[in-house]
């Protein structure tokens, strides 16, 4: 019988190992090694423990790519595309500074509001939104545990929702409001139309206006309305602006000035070759004032080139240019009733009021409303009064106390006026008009018209804070005696007085005082028959 067991040299042969023990032995081995592997089984409360450290880093690490996109993720596997995250946030937000910060803050950040700025501003908004819920998403994603429970799970996409919605919100309100000012600018700006070769243009550069010692700015203040005769003006202002020391010269053009001198280059010169007059056979009672220029322009389209968007307001600018010897190098074009929107959407205007000399109830203050017909105010029409004192004005105060004139004529009117360009341009604060920006831009899209470049606008931003330091003066042309055919070589002369004279420190702006002196001095405002004698230069500040 063979088998394991032999006879070897006559004697019996056992063998050393029982290959069944060898077999028990090994599986000993095996099941010994894997429970060495397998991590010691601890307590329900170690592993609790342990799963809510993890659930907290989880947390801190999504919360983290909420401060910078792909942030959390530097913690985690994924380190490389959160670099990537990181970098592109950090580079970006470097360019941005640059562009801001170059030509000084208000011309850098007057840049981003140009078309390509904007643009630049559209795709930052959308595509940095997207990239910060990207972030929040994959470290949300990275660092969820595979054996948390399924309510854990879902405690952690309902943390990381919230998280994006924190990211989505001001991404998305912050892009709504770049298309609405988009929107708003294209509507706002247009191409400028002028025949002047030699009309004033700003340049590039740190100092725009570096080659441009002077711009004139045409205020046209338009009461065109269901009730009007097409398109009129309310309020005609030449603003005459230094670029170097910001100084600004205001001269208020009256409605009722006649006999405006047309220059040879404006079609309308072949009708009034002697200046803008009343022609035979016409019974408007404006023909041949200022009011009407606008109309004339328009009734003569065929003259103008066809070019020429309106006729009308090259009309105006002529004739203008004719009276006070300034070329009208841009215009701004205001609907007065979108006026009153527009004060209130920057929360008000503080005003100085005065009553105007000569009233007969001073203590009243400015009439709102008022109709006169044949001379007389129309009981009942006024319907307050903004009463005298230092005082903020809502939208609706802000237009009469531009706009009344029951209870003295355009002269005080033209005063208070001006005042009201003053007092918006010292008080107008770009950083606080951010908040209120998309209502501002609702307003002025409907009605604010410029002829100005939306590329130029840093340089326009750059000359706006100039005048804030600057003396801003008022000439006072009018002269009721002599408003229906003027001496305009002495309005010129007056006007040229203005624009030279030398810069002096600027006066500080009236405090906020419950009350205004109402007492005659040497700022109170000229009265019309002074317009020729020096009282008719004044400084804006001191008349209001």
């Amino acid at each position: 019988m063979t088998g394991n067991v032999g006879d070897v040299g006559g004697r019996r042969h056992i063998p050393e190992h029982d290959p069944d023990e060898t077999i028990i032995a090994t599986r000993q081995e095996l099941v010994r090694r894997q429970a060495a592997a397998r991590p010691p089984v601890g307590s329900r409360a170690d592993m609790r423990t342990a799963r809510v450290r993890d659930v907290r880093r989880a947390l801190g690490l999504t919360a983290l790519s909420v401060l910078l996109p792909g942030l959390g993720l530097l913690w985690t596997r994924r380190k490389m595309v959160g670099l990537a995250m990181v970098g592109i946030t950090v580079i970006g937000a470097i360019c941005l500074g640059i562009i801001v910060s170059s030509g000084g803050l208000i011309h850098g950040t007057a840049q981003l509001l140009t078309k390509k700025g904007l643009v630049l501003l559209l795709v930052c908004t959308i595509g940095g939104g997207l990239l910060w819920i990207a972030g929040i998403v994959l470290t949300a994603m990275t660092t969820t545990g595979r054996r948390w429970p399924e309510q854990t799970r879902w405690m952690h996409r309902v943390f990381a929702t919230l998280m994006c919605l924190v990211v989505a919100a001001p991404a998305a309100y912050a892009a709504h409001d770049v298309w609405i000012t988009r929107n708003a600018f294209n509507n706002i700006f247009h191409e400028r139309y002028t025949t002047n070769t030699d009309a004033a243009t700003p340049g590039g550069g740190s100092d725009p206006w570096a080659d441009v010692p002077r711009v004139n700015i045409l205020l046209f203040g338009s009461d065109a309305g269901a009730d009007r005769i097409k398109q009129r003006p309310d309020s005609l202002i030449v603003a005459s602006v230094d670029t170097k020391t910001g100084d600004t010269v205001l001269v208020s053009v009256p409605r009722n000035m006649g006999h405006a001198p047309i220059p040879a280059s404006d079609p309308l010169h072949k009708i009034y070759p002697n200046g803008f007059v009343k022609l035979p056979g016409q019974t408007d009672p404006a023909a041949g004032l200022m009011e009407s220029i606008w109309q004339a322009g328009d009734d003569h389209r065929d003259l103008f080139p066809k070019d020429d968007p309106q006729p009308g307001l090259t009309a105006t600018k002529d004739a203008v240019t004719g009276i006070t010897g300034l070329e009208i190098d841009y215009t701004a074009t205001v609907d007065l009733q979108g006026f009153e929107q527009l004060v209130d959407a920057m929360g008000g205007v503080w005003v100085n009021v005065k009553p105007d000399p000569g009233q007969t109830n001073p203590q009243l203050g400015i009439p709102i409303g008022g109709r006169i017909i044949n001379g007389q105010v129309q009981p009942g029409s006024i319907t307050g009064y903004i009463k005298p004192g230092y005082q903020k004005l809502n939208g609706r105060e802000a237009l009469w106390y531009s706009r009344s004139r029951v209870a003295s004529g355009d002269d005080q009117r033209m005063r208070r006026q001006r005042c009201m360009i003053n007092s918006l341009i010292s008080q107008v604060n770009p950083f606080q008009m951010v908040q209120k920006f998309p209502s501002i831009m609702q307003v002025a899209a409907k009605n604010i018209r410029l002829d100005i470049s939306q590329d130029d606008l840093p340089a326009f931003a750059t000359l706006a804070e100039r005048m804030k330091s600057g003396n801003m003066r008022s000439v006072d042309i009018s002269n009721p005696v002599s408003n229906s055919n003027p001496d305009y070589a002495k309005i010129h002369a007056l006007v040229q007085k203005a624009i030279t004279a030398k810069h002096s420190k600027k006066a500080s702006t009236p405090k906020k005082s419950g009350s205004s002196s109402t007492s005659s001095s040497s700022t109170t405002p000229s009265s019309s028959s002074s317009s020729t004698t020096q009282n008719a230069i004044s400084d804006t500040a001191d008349s209001c």
